[in-house]
């Protein structure tokens, strides 16, 4: 049983780094808020999830967000599915370049 006096590390986010052509930008982080979308079971509202930072750079403009660690499979879903319904190419996590 947890006390008040106890401190504990309740779970862990990830941080990924994006790369998305500039006219996906904010296709992109709207689609992105809507589905990791914090819901305040207080209020009984769902707060949309903003994107950490973004900027642009030569090889496209760089998003990066921070998902619950349980939700990176998910995170890899909807990125999947935002770049097939875009017909744009994913290298999937882990993939390893051509040489």
């Amino acid at each position: 049983m947890v006390s008040q006096n106890d401190v504990i590390i309740y779970m862990r986010h990830i941080s990924l780094d994006v790369v998305i052509p500039e006219e996906y930008v904010w296709e992109f982080m709207a689609e992105f808020g809507k589905t990791f979308a914090v819901e305040d079971s207080y209020k009984g509202i769902k707060n949309l999830k903003a994107v950490d930072s973004y900027y642009e750079h030569p090889a496209g403009w760089h998003i990066q967000v921070s998902v619950w660690e349980n939700d990176e499979s998910k995170f890899y879903d909807f990125l999947r599915s935002f770049c097939s319904k875009r017909k744009l190419s994913f290298r999937e996590p882990g993939a390893q370049l051509a040489a």
